[in-house]
């Protein structure tokens, strides 16, 4: 319901593709993408067409398991999924990221929402592709050589409108009351508390601080993505490196100094991925600086301005990194956090003193989208600082007080049980995104120490504890980190950027 409509599995990608380019330019390009991408603006490949009358050429790509690209030339490049919406490719110098392919058709079995999104997942949307040095930037569409993959539609459900119902204090203290009821009889290890947040919304509202709008029950959807216990793959052998402490939190580090930036209420905007991308970047910084002070980076820059996400209707937080990367990242006094903001500077650039910075490496822990560990994350957020985790959120969550929390939306749930190569089943739907800041062990019970962007006033002061080494909700699926460096273009491409939005015009 969020993000862009398109549903392509790694198996349905993998394979020989043809990569038209565009030009080559020494400016960044929108490829015809809005500033915040949406569903309903993806650009038509003829937009290669307008870039100063050159012609484009044609790349044979190849995609195999588990991450490796070859090109002409290059037989060591790398490639992974992003989710479910797209992929990146590197090889033969050049970068590459693109949406797969939908479109939107007529469903008549859907009287609510009239039309249900199809997607092609042996071709492509207008992406974008640059030289590893971020000198060189294109637009460029791929196609699979193979015969074309029939196009995925959805499977067809009944409507439903959403729940109207406003959540009243009276109804939420029944209902808090009743799951820590469950809870105790369960033993689960947490409690649940109303929330005067969430009074007097619907729960369709409510559900838009997790980026979801879910339709009815929030258990078997979560539930069958992960039905299936797969073997333990040889593909990820565990890192041979000192022992990891038993506990560690960058909010209690370094003898007992806090890294953290403060939590922040995203309100009523799916913003988590953005907010939970910056705050890391932001944290990883002043860890590398050595600068408890030193400004946190602007969340607006890429929430109203990045191509590759969109906006308050959600995205992912390896494309936020991407885009820190290709463009640049801006101090937060620059462009402050606003639900309704647009992209628009607060902030002269000539004037800006010190040096500039932007985001290198963006990566997901593991190497490419499946491949994560407990023990990879750890070693991660010990080296390196704070780290981006999504997850599944159940309806209880919202209520969730304190404690190591584990899912109590049904008596018959399992623990769904992580390996490092989802092979068999390689996708898990996650809805929010969140900063991992540490781990511990609570009597016995493993957990990871979690920053929410729901306010202060949101569970342990705006944290959360969650089961660690099980995979629990997903969030062990798909951890994402990036490192933040000084920009040896001295922030050329946020300028470049600013001043086409001041033409109103696409980046030629």
């Amino acid at each position: 319901m969020a993000d862009l409509p398109v549903h392509c599995l790694k198996h349905q990608v993998e394979g020989d593709w043809d990569f038209t380019l565009g030009p080559l330019s020494t400016k960044r390009s929108s490829c015809g993408h809005l500033r915040p991408d949406t569903e309903e603006g993806q650009p038509a490949r003829t937009v290669m067409a307008l870039v100063a009358g050159k012609s484009n050429t044609v790349q044979r790509v190849a995609l195999h398991s588990p991450n490796v690209a070859k090109s002409k030339g290059d037989a060591h490049g790398t490639w992974t999924m992003v989710y479910d919406e797209g992929f990146e490719v590197t090889v033969g110098g050049l970068n590459f990221l693109a949406f797969s392919n939908f479109t939107f058709e007529e469903n008549p079995k859907d009287i609510l929402h009239k039309k249900q999104s199809v997607s092609h997942c042996g071709d492509t949307m207008v992406g974008w592709y640059r030289d590893v040095k971020r000198t060189q930037f294109g637009c460029y569409y791929g196609k699979k050589v193979e015969q074309k993959l029939a196009p995925l539609a959805p499977k067809a459900v009944k409507a439903a409108k959403p729940d109207s119902t406003k959540l009243t204090k009276k109804a939420m203290v029944k209902k808090v009351a009743k799951l820590n009821a469950k809870l105790s009889m369960l033993q689960l290890g947490w409690k649940a508390r109303t929330v005067a947040k969430f009074v007097g919304r619907t729960m369709h509202e409510i559900n838009t601080y997790a980026g979801i709008q879910r339709k009815t029950d929030v258990t078997k959807d979560m539930m069958s993505q992960r039905k299936q216990q797969r073997a333990k793959s040889f593909l990820q052998a565990t890192p041979k490196t000192a022992t990891l402490p038993a506990t560690f939190d960058w909010g209690n580090a370094s003898k007992g100094i806090d890294w953290l930036e403060p939590v922040m209420d995203q309100a009523d905007c799916g913003s988590c991925y953005v907010a939970s991308s910056m705050r890391m970047l932001s944290v990883r910084h002043k860890i590398k600086q050595n600068d408890q002070e030193a400004l946190p980076w602007s969340i607006n820059l890429p929430l109203h301005c990045g191509e590759y996400n969109q906006g308050c209707k959600g995205g992912y937080g390896s494309l936020v990194s991407k885009w820190g990367e290709d463009v640049g990242l801006l101090p937060a006094t620059c462009m402050r956090y606003d639900t309704a903001g647009t992209c628009k500077l607060e902030c002269d650039l000539k004037k800006l003193k010190g040096k500039r910075y932007r985001a290198a490496n963006h990566r997901f822990i593991g190497g490419f989208y499946g491949n994560s560990s407990a023990n990879a994350m750890m070693e991660e957020i010990y080296h390196n600082g704070p780290i981006v985790v999504s997850f599944e959120p159940a309806e209880d969550f919202m209520y969730y007080a304190d404690g190591i929390y584990k899912t109590a939306v049904t008596k018959t749930a399992k623990p769904a049980v992580l390996v490092e190569s989802r092979i068999a089943n390689p996708w898990v739907k996650v809805d929010h995104a969140v900063l991992a800041v540490g781990w511990g062990v609570e009597n016995g019970k493993k957990y990871w120490r979690v920053q929410n962007s729901w306010g202060e006033d949101w569970g342990e002061d705006g944290f959360f504890r969650m089961a660690r080494g099980e995979d629990e909700s997903g969030i062990e699926s798909i951890p994402e980190a990036a490192d933040v460096i000084e920009d040896e273009h001295n922030g050329q491409r946020v300028t470049e950027f600013f001043e086409q939005m001041k033409l109103k015009q696409p980046v030629a």
